[in-house]
């Protein structure tokens, strides 16, 4: 095996896991972070499980004018169960924008 390949290997080890966790396919196609609320359901479908909480964007606490009023931040967290045979998936929305996807276990 050359150099060439070695190194290729490596970089393509580092950089698909952040790739994929990116990432969800879905049945109706993938779903990227950035992507809004309504394109994950359009793809995914209905979540068996959605939760929103609205928190305090905690950025804003560390400007010097601590009496300066702070935004309001809603998280929408969506779990998808895919089945048995199919690991299921946590989506966070912040705002209406997709911001992250975890992976979790196999379902029901």
């Amino acid at each position: 095996m050359s150099l060439n390949h070695v190194l290729l290997s490596v970089l393509l080890a580092a950089v698909l896991p952040s790739a994929l966790a990116d990432t969800l396919r879905c049945a109706g196609g993938l779903v990227h972070t950035g992507d809004v609320k309504q394109i994950a359901r359009a793809k995914c479908g209905e979540p068996a499980s959605q939760d929103r909480y609205e928190v305090t964007d905690d950025t804003q606490a560390q400007r010097q004018d601590a009496s300066a009023p702070r935004d309001v931040v809603v998280k929408d967290v969506w779990v998808y169960d895919f089945g048995r045979d199919k690991l299921g998936a946590q989506l966070t929305f912040v705002n209406g924008k997709l911001k992250q996807i975890d992976t979790l276990g196999y379902g029901h």
